[in-house]
């Protein structure tokens, strides 16, 4: 989970330069080719959480009736964060909700293990990097740049910091908090969504509809990993990309991993028999699919839909 979620984070109070960069020219979602998905990957996503619901025995308890609510704002200024990276409009409508809902269910699944936000250590670390950012600009230079914003997003910095940027912390929060405290059944994060959606249908599918939101294209929900096949173990096979046949093939699992070469596991069903070492594959996988808690520190996608 750590570098699926804390990729797109990042400690930005430790670097000044890097925390100016993120917010003047924003970071994207790599496409594809990064076996990471949320999380690893957009900047930010998200939703103010206001329900809890219970897990016990790793499952489940629904209660009556549901609190929860979409951001709005965050929603509309997500939207046109978006713009320019996905220009289709229905495509981009249907991209942010998810990206929101992914990290709601996230926090909220935290929440019903026990975790209980600082709002107010929350509060002064996005002062801390608000001040941070701002303390590095002349007014001339910050006027200059914020008209830069407003052009190019339609929000004011002011905006981006209390809107977006405070959600950042809150998510990055409640995500250390889960690495500290894994549950002792782990759900994947595929479980977990679908559990919230499930849970605020209705509140769900009411923002849609006043949003003109339509609803995902069922192939959206996939995502292809190619590369070569480095180690086979059990019904687990890791696939490294980018690279040649002799550049790995005397390194461990392990060793790749400490390397930093672009891989992911990926658990297979009886078809694994099929595959072999250093052969070149692409799989098409549930990006979603992958425990939120991994005991042994290693990710790995369990839902492979097909592969070639």
């Amino acid at each position: 989970m750590k570098k699926s979620l804390h990729t797109f984070v990042g400690d930005v109070s430790k670097d000044k330069e890097e925390l100016k960069q993120r917010v003047l020219y924003r970071d994207r979602k790599p496409k594809k080719k990064t076996p990471f998905p949320l999380v690893a990957s957009v900047i930010v996503m998200a939703a103010v959480l206001f329900f809890t619901f219970d897990v016990l025995k790793g499952e489940y308890l629904d209660r009556n009736g549901s609190n929860y609510e979409v951001n709005e704002a965050l929603y509309d200024l997500q939207l046109k964060s978006e713009q320019h990276e996905i220009e289709d409009v229905n495509e981009r409508r249907s991209f942010v909700l998810e990206q929101l809902l992914q990290a709601d269910s996230l926090i909220d699944y935290a929440k019903s293990l026990g975790y209980v936000p600082d709002e107010q250590a929350i509060e002064n670390k996005l002062t801390e990097e608000q001040k941070t950012f701002f303390d590095g600009f002349r007014k001339e230079e910050l006027d200059s740049l914020e008209q830069e914003q407003l052009k190019n997003f339609d929000m004011t910095y002011d905006q981006y910091f209390q809107i977006i940027h405070k959600f950042t912390i809150q998510f990055t929060a409640a995500i250390e908090w889960l690495e500290k405290n894994p549950p002792t059944h782990s759900k994947t994060q595929r479980e977990v969504i679908d559990a919230f959606k499930k849970k605020n249908k209705k509140v769900i599918s009411e923002f849609m509809e006043a949003k003109q939101i339509p609803s995902a294209d069922k192939s959206s929900l996939y995502e292809e990993f190619e590369g070569l096949v480095a180690a086979i173990e059990d019904h687990r096979v890791l696939v490294v990309w980018g690279v040649e046949k002799d550049q790995i093939e005397r390194l461990s699992a392990e060793e790749i991993l400490d390397v930093g070469y672009t891989s992911a596991w990926f658990k297979f069903d009886e078809t694994i028999d099929q595959i072999e070492p250093y052969m070149q594959i692409k799989v098409a996988y549930d990006p979603l699919s992958y425990p939120i808690s991994q005991t042994d520190g290693v990710q790995v996608f369990e839902n492979v839909v097909e592969w070639e």
